[in-house]
């Protein structure tokens, strides 16, 4: 299957998620299954009450770079498998058609140099990227050779430049996603991150719009839900 980088796909979440956290919320209700539990949600995420949304968990398939991954894997509130370059060829996770190297090139942040800002114009990126080009095929082809004459790939891999692909699968509790989405989402994060980050939040969305929403009406007086904006 054709996949690109940067990107999150939804491997499972618990079913009826909301109608579990709903019920949860109630677990000293004499009627913890009532259908109507909109309110009751948003007025526990509204206060704080983010307990209720440990009830419920999900698990995402990420394609990114080992450049972006260790970002991911500081969250450790999730729990994660990552592909393993000592047993199969990372250049094989994306499809033929896709070039890895060309990432983006931004210039500097001016203020903050943990930011990076506009684009380089396309004639730097191109120049840039053709030079890469070739350091590029060089490192493929030793990689390949090492393997053949018998290097382990665990040794092999050494030389692999960090835009190498690589594949994860996060799991973890709806209010570590919540979080993570509310930090990660904002303007400071890497963009490629970020770009992570709102495959979750849109996917999130669309199976849990009551919780959702909640939360993005209590990110108006918590900042730390701000990553949440860019779903209007």
């Amino acid at each position: 299957m054709h996949k690109t980088l940067h990107t999150a796909s939804l491997d499972w979440i618990t079913p009826d998620a909301e109608k579990v956290i709903a019920r949860h919320a109630r677990v000293s209700s004499k009627d913890p299954d009532k259908e109507d539990y909109a309110g009751l949600v948003s007025f526990c995420i509204k206060h704080g009450h983010w307990s209720i949304l440990e009830q419920a968990s999900a698990s995402f398939e990420v394609i990114t770079t080992r450049a972006i991954s260790p970002q991911i894997l500081r969250h450790r509130s999730f729990t994660f498998q990552e592909t393993s370059q000592r047993y199969c060829n990372p250049n094989e996770i994306l499809s033929v058609e896709e070039k890895p190297f060309q990432f983006d090139l931004r210039y500097q942040g001016k203020t903050n140099r943990q930011v990076s800002e506009s684009q380089l114009p396309l004639y730097l990126h191109q120049e840039f990227w053709d030079r890469l080009e070739i350091i590029d095929t060089h490192v493929q082809d030793l990689y390949n050779e090492m393997l053949r004459r018998g290097v382990a790939r665990e040794c092999a891999r050494n030389i692999l430049p960090l835009y190498t692909p690589t594949k994860l699968h996060i799991s973890g509790t709806i209010r570590s996603f919540v979080h993570y989405v509310g930090l990660r989402g904002k303007e400071d994060t890497q963009h490629e991150h970020r770009a992570i980050v709102r495959c979750i939040g849109r996917s999130l969305k669309d199976k849990l719009p009551v919780v959702v929403e909640a939360v993005k009406k209590a990110r108006e007086e918590d900042k730390g839900l701000a990553g949440w904006d860019f779903l209007k």
